[in-house]
């Protein structure tokens, strides 16, 4: 059965057109036989099918937009996998954010010739192929627009999140030097500019050099800081791991309903609770291995 998305989770209306791509080469024939079967009790979506995957251009084109959409769709899957994840990346999602306005602006401006591969061996007016890729063209722009706007003044966190990549020393090559830059950052004002000329121009890129792929662990760091930067460290300590989704509080909340059933209505609220509990780590232990994998190769993939 192909994916049934649902409206409060983005990556399903993803996955769910991935699998119409991949399948619909079969969708002719099996609306054909519904059609038959059914006879004159055939649903009206499914006569609508019937005429668009029956008429050469609308279904070609159809497909044309499904495979590019599935195509492109795949960094935003891995963004959002990445932000709903139970893994710390407060001091990445900006970045993140950049890259991902970076990659829409590019995608926005490619020419016929990218998307040629598309429309191999299909039969498709010079017309109808323009007015797919202005169509693909609107959705990049549109979707510029909307990430532009959350950028600026549609997250009220997104200064917290610009700032905050301070505390990882990768960023210190591009980010201010001064601590009254960091207004957004709750008691950042108090750490005293001894202690962040120390981290900025000696200890953070010292840590640096020292690792092998470039990469600081920051727990470790910070905490063999606590002495010699006793303030900042503590800041950093406190909002370098800040959550920065409710995916838990939704799956909470999608675990007391499936727990608390119609036929549980009379449940403590004690065994309630031990409940969700089992189910939760249940869950959480089957396949932690497979989230730990998964989580660093979408790392890997959108770092690279």
């Amino acid at each position: 059965m192909s994916p049934n998305p649902c409206a409060t989770r983005w990556n399903s209306w993803f996955t769910a057109v991935q699998y119409h791509s991949e399948h619909f080469g079969l969708y002719k024939e099996f609306i054909e036989m519904e059609v038959d079967t059914c006879g004159r009790s055939t649903p009206q979506s499914v006569e609508r099918l019937h005429e668009m995957l029956h008429d050469p251009d609308m279904a070609q084109s159809l497909q044309v937009e499904i495979c590019i959409m599935s195509e492109k769709c795949r960094r935003v899957i891995q963004l959002l996998d990445i932000f709903q994840s139970r893994r710390p990346v407060t001091t990445k999602v900006f970045d993140y954010l950049e890259d991902l306005h970076m990659h829409i602006l590019a995608n926005a401006q490619l020419q016929y010739e990218a998307y040629a591969q598309y429309f191999e061996g299909l039969d498709l007016t010079l017309a109808i192929k323009n007015h797919i890729l202005n169509k693909v063209e609107q959705a990049y722009n549109n979707a510029e627009d909307k990430l532009k706007k959350y950028m600026s003044d549609g997250q009220p966190a997104i200064h917290f999140l610009n700032e905050v990549r301070v505390f990882d020393p990768r960023h210190t090559a591009f980010m201010d030097e001064s601590v009254v830059s960091y207004k957004y950052i709750p008691g950042f004002s108090a750490v005293p500019t001894e202690e962040f000329d120390a981290y900025f121009t000696h200890l953070g890129p010292t840590a640096l050099r020292a690792s092998a792929s470039g990469v600081v662990d920051l727990d470790v760091f910070w905490d063999g800081l606590q002495e010699r930067l006793p303030i900042l460290s503590v800041l950093a300590k406190r909002y370098k791991d800040v959550i920065v989704n409710s995916a838990d509080a939704e799956r909470s909340n999608s675990i007391y309903k499936l727990v608390l059933s119609s036929r549980r209505r009379s449940m403590s609220n004690n065994n309630l609770k031990a409940l969700v509990f089992l189910y939760h780590n249940q869950r959480l232990t089957s396949g932690a291995f497979e989230m730990q994998e998964d989580f660093e190769e979408d790392m890997e993939d959108i770092e690279d």
